[in-house]
């Protein structure tokens, strides 16, 4: 597959995700559903890369793409007066969205994936909640590894049930990455998140936002030099579509300087 015909395919998923959520009212006053183009190429992996992708698949790729749409929809009430019509709108489209999701995979009688995904919807909440309990002087390792289950654990429930678990591990740290270079350009702009404030208080950072940054920068390039080597050792498919999943995740640098390892 080329680089054109990955986005493509990711705009079909996108497409057809907006379609299974389709409901006037909500289109009106929220939007339409928000599935991050990374997510929607982490759960294409397989096909992107010429896996066998069946009816179920595609069904499956979609109810984990409304799960996301659900948790983009919750996560943008901290930017909205939940008191107000517009923000009471947005949580009932997280409901409403996350309901489909259980819908489409009811109806597929797939009990195996509910299970699996609905697992990781409660260890990403976790972590989230354990970035609220980070003590000053923790150590920053536990926060940076909560990244990974909180961006893509439902991806990787996804690959892994669906039988593509070969797949999972390229999508983990593409996604984790790309939240990585998130929060680093948010401190550098002297913003704060959640994920910021408890990782201000780790031990090694000490509340110095260029350590936070070197830490930061060190640990994304880690995982995008694993994205690329884990995309790189699926065949022979190399060359342009590796580089163009890579540039979807906001990895920009020449493969050569991803090394992962430490400066």
């Amino acid at each position: 597959m080329n680089p054109t015909s990955l986005h493509t395919e990711v705009e079909q998923l996108n497409d057809e995700i907006s379609r299974v959520l389709a409901n006037r009212t909500l289109l009106k006053h929220t939007g339409r559903p928000v599935v991050p183009v990374p997510v929607l190429a982490s759960l294409l992996m397989p096909k992107l890369f010429g896996e066998r992708w069946v009816e179920e698949d595609r069904l499956s790729a979609v109810a984990a793409g409304a799960l996301y749409a659900a948790f983009s929809a919750h996560d943008s009430i901290g930017r909205e007066a939940s008191e107000s019509r517009q923000g009471q709108l947005t949580v009932l489209a997280g409901d409403y969205y996350s309901g489909v999701h259980y819908r489409i995979l009811a109806e597929m009688e797939d009990i195996r994936l509910i299970r699996s995904l609905s697992t990781s919807v409660t260890e990403m909440s976790e972590r989230k909640i354990r970035l609220y309990e980070h003590r000053e002087g923790d150590s920053p390792e536990h926060l940076l590894s909560y990244v990974e289950t909180i961006e893509a654990g439902t991806v990787s429930a996804f690959l892994m049930e669906r039988g593509y678990g070969s797949y999972e591990a390229a999508a983990r740290h593409g996604l984790t990455a790309l939240r990585l270079n998130a929060e680093a350009g948010i401190l550098h702009e002297g913003g704060r998140t959640p994920f910021l404030d408890a990782f201000l208080r780790s031990g090694g950072v000490n509340g110095k936002p260029a350590a936070a940054a070197r830490i930061l920068d060190r640990c994304r390039r880690f995982h995008a030099g694993r994205l690329i080597e884990e995309t790189a050792t699926f065949g022979n498919r190399k060359g342009d579509l590796v580089s163009a999943i890579a540039g979807i995740y906001g990895i920009t640098e020449p493969a050569s300087i991803q090394t992962g390892k430490k400066d």
